[in-house]
């Protein structure tokens, strides 16, 4: 996503609109849905779980995403919410960004230690038929990389890593980036329920992660719960909560909550500011280009939809400021 990644991480769309100046006011999703944190009482493992279904219905409703898109995104926005509920700088954030050869191009979500998430991808509108009763996720997404960074406020550059997509089914990739990249042993279960009328039944996740030194007994536990465990979805539909979730990974393994908790919800940082950062990063000759059209440009914000109008005399001042 390159430079426009770097001021307004997102994609955005420049065109030329009617002469209108003033922003669109599009709101971001509205529905919150809490993130538990547990330990084991042993102290071997910790864990997040939320369910989340109405705040990826918020998200299928700003991209107006078919099924396919919808699980993609959805499964991907909640396991970025998760990872986020790790994050103790205030403002940190955490990105996933599913690069494959699949139809539905890059896959990005994002969430902060606050609880917000965002995402966006290329192709929201991808139909594919389904294999084995379910949501082709995997073909959706395809082949490539999956790249993910963390970024804290104090730092000027965020971290981040690169693994290979091994099934592009979301959970799967982050779980194996989580222990090439990090050596962070964990499962991650994703899941996003879409019915044929393309809006969202069940949503949520669970993230569970190894603690250094974990006893090789707490591993065979993990690894007979994950063989016989419902799928997150099957789970939602049926009533249970976080802590339900989360009971059904570990088995017999005791744990307790945390009091720490945030609200997952859809929020959008793009401001105008960071819109006008963009366009000056693009060159004086791309916003001459919108200058010559004597007619107002229009941003899109690809996370939500937001539109922003840059008049002529704000374009020639982003130009002069694009040649320093």
């Amino acid at each position: 996503m390159g430079l426009v990644e770097e001021a307004l991480a997102a994609v955005v769309l420049v065109e030329v609109v009617a002469p209108v100046v003033e922003a669109d006011q599009v709101e971001a999703g509205s529905q919150r849905a809490p993130i538990e944190k547990y330990i084991s009482l042993n102290g071997e493992l910790r864990a997040a779980a939320v369910v989340a279904t109405e705040v990826i219905q918020d998200m299928q409703s700003i991209h107006n995403s078919l099924p396919i898109g919808t699980a993609a995104l959805g499964r991907a926005i909640i396991g970025a919410g998760l990872l986020a509920s790790f994050l103790k700088n205030s403002g940190a954030r955490i990105s996933l960004h599913f690069k494959g050869d699949g139809p539905l191009g890059t896959v990005f979500a994002e969430g902060d230690e606050s609880g917000a998430v965002r995402g966006f991808l290329i192709n929201p509108q991808v139909h594919l038929p389904s294999k084995n009763g379910k949501l082709n996720v995997g073909s959706g997404v395809g082949k490539g990389t999956l790249t993910v960074a963390t970024s804290v406020p104090t730092t000027k550059q965020p971290y981040s890593g690169s693994v290979e997509i091994q099934t592009g089914e979301i959970g799967e990739d982050i779980a194996y980036y989580l222990y090439q990249s990090q050596q962070i042993p964990s499962i991650v279960a994703l899941g996003v329920f879409v019915e044929t009328d393309h809006t969202v039944s069940a949503a949520g996740g669970v993230l569970v992660q190894l603690m250094p030194g974990a006893k090789e007994e707490t591993i065979g536990i993990l690894e007979k719960q994950v063989k016989k465990m419902r799928s997150v979805t099957e789970m939602v539909k049926a009533g249970l909560g976080p802590s339900q979730l989360v009971q059904e990974v570990l088995g017999e393994i005791k744990f307790r909550k945390l009091e720490i908790q945030r609200d997952m919800h859809y929020g959008c940082s793009c401001n105008i500011t960071k819109v006008e950062r963009s366009l000056i990063l693009m060159g004086p000759g791309e916003i001459e280009i919108l200058i010559q059209k004597n007619e107002p440009a229009q941003v899109t914000c690809d996370f939500c939809g937001r539109k922003y109008y840059i008049d002529q005399k704000t374009l020639s001042v982003l130009k002069d400021a694009s040649k320093k």
